[in-house]
């Protein structure tokens, strides 16, 4: 993951300023004054959350997790209808994730266009019934259940990777969460996405769209017309790890390897095509090589060959994998199980 470093910017409607390192001079050693509030809700950071030595996903420690971890098929159903009025804080309304310490949006090349996701690579949607002038949410009470929304802590980071900072604010909801907005439109998740870079919630109802970069809402006819396999995850070393959701094997990047319970393993053999292959990379070898191993038992390891001619690594037989979305670090998708998906240890 590239480490740049952030600059000075001035966040509109409900931000901060945010003195950057240029402000040291020339000693790039000279560590970065602190961010100064400036009356405002968070500080825009113009760089990923890496730049910052940042890992995991931004939750407070005793945080719950940003969305559901129920399967997409037992999701409640949504009903934005009757979530158009704002309301005063309830039960239901509590049910709403605890808001991150910090968050990263980043842009995701997906099957519908680019789209905007977290930082572990989950698509992020606006709501028909919201209002961008001024930036409103109407999404309250038992909206929140499915589609939670993007909060942060007052005067929490948010990094900006591959969009433009002046699109990015926040505003104050009814219960009193800070909501990260997107051209001025609340952003929000959908608890039926379980995967990073799933799409589940486009055209929901006809009010929910996922964000392009620059805050509008990709069009609902737009259908994937050709499924393209994402690229493999070249790496030079898998490495074994501890992180705060358990033993984990990343990539050269840092990102958490995954294996998929509907391979094969005697012999190794990868089941993933279709729209499973446009989601999740096959790891292998950089230059075709042998991949370096940190941690991890040469016994353990071994490779298969695909039909592309590359070679994936195997851990105890199971092919490994990225998910192409995912930008996190030291971090576990728990949600990915419901699909068949776990973590490699």
């Amino acid at each position: 993951m590239a480490r740049t470093p952030a600059r000075a910017l001035t966040a509109p409607l409900a931000a901060v300023v945010l003195l950057a390192a240029a402000c040291a001079g020339n000693d790039s050693s000279a560590p970065a004054p602190a961010p100064v509030l400036a009356g405002g809700e968070i500080q825009l950071v113009d760089a990923p959350a890496a730049s910052a030595g940042l890992t995991g996903d931004g939750r407070a420690d005793d945080a719950a997790p940003a969305a559901s971890t129920k399967p997409a098929d037992t999701a409640d159903p949504v009903d934005p209808a009757a979530t158009t009025e704002p309301s005063a804080p309830t039960a239901a309304a509590a049910e709403a994730p605890a808001p991150a310490k910090w968050v990263q949006l980043s842009t995701n090349k997906a099957s519908i266009g680019e789209t905007v996701t977290d930082v572990t690579g989950f698509t992020l949607y606006r709501f028909a019934g919201d209002s961008a002038e001024p930036p409103t949410s109407k999404c309250t009470g038992e909206c929140v259940k499915n589609w939670p929304p993007v909060l942060i802590q007052a005067g929490g980071r948010v990094f900006v990777d591959g969009m433009k900072t002046d699109d990015i604010g926040a505003i104050r909801r009814p219960d009193g969460g800070v909501q990260v907005t997107i051209g001025g439109w609340p952003a929000y998740r959908f608890t039926g996405d379980t995967v990073p870079g799933d799409l589940n919630g486009q055209g929901a109802d006809n009010a929910w769209f996922a964000f392009a970069p620059d805050g509008k809402a990709i069009d609902p006819l737009i259908a994937t017309v050709v499924v393209k396999a994402a690229p493999p995850d070249r790496t030079r070393t898998l490495t074994a790890r501890k992180s705060k959701d358990g033993p984990i094997v990343v990539d050269d990047d840092g990102a958490t390897i995954y294996r998929f319970d509907k391979d094969d393993t005697d012999p190794p053999a990868s089941n993933c095509t279709g729209a499973c292959a446009a989601l999740w990379q096959p790891v292998v070898a950089q230059n075709g090589g042998k991949v370096k191993l940190d941690g991890i038992d040469g016994d353990r390891v071994w490779w298969l060959s695909r039909k592309d001619g590359t070679k994936q690594v195997t851990l105890d037989g199971s092919p490994l994998y990225r998910n192409v979305a995912d930008k996190s670090t030291d971090t576990i998708i728990a949600s990915a199980a419901a699909q068949g998906w776990t973590a490699a240890r």
